[in-house]
This record gives C-alpha cells, structure tokens and sequence, in this order.
C-alpha cells in the first residue's frame, strides 16, 4: 500500500491534506479524486471561486504527481461510473 495526500488549491490558497490516503493501488487514485470533486463541486455552487479549484495528489516521496482540475473533473464522473 502507498500512502497519497489529496491538496487542493483555490485560487492562491493551498490547502495541504496531511494525513494522506493508504491506497492498494494507483487506479484508486481516480475513485478518492472523484469522491473529493463532488464534493468540492458542491461547495463551488455556493462560491464561485471553487469552481477553479484544483485537485492535486502526491505520493509521500512526492515522485508522484497528478493536476485535476474539479470542474472538469467532476463533469466527468457520470461517465466514468457508466463504463
């Protein structure tokens, strides 16, 4: 199991997860990112500026890095389920 910790930045404001997520395997990345969207998602229906907030998951080397954007992230969840 690896360790990944799910920041997210709004605007300038980077707010760091510092507990992490234990994960069996890397594609589980994808579910944990989905889940934080939606609800990222529903926060930025009340303030406009979350809706350009920005999913960013590390590996606890920090070798590990991925950009998600929740706008288009979150839009994409229906039809990843779907498949």
């Amino acid at each position: 199991m690896s360790c990944y910790y799910f920041h997210f930045q709004v605007g300038s404001r980077l707010i760091r997860d510092t507990r992490g997520v234990e994960l069996k395997e890397p594609h589980e990345i994808i579910t944990c990112s989905a889940h934080i969207a939606v609800l990222l998602k529903r926060r930025a229906c009340r303030e406009p500026e979350w809706k350009e907030a920005i999913i960013h998951v590390e590996d606890k080397e920090r070798r590990f890095s991925l950009f998600l954007p929740i706008a288009r992230f979150a839009d994409a969840i229906p039809r990843l389920q779907a498949n």
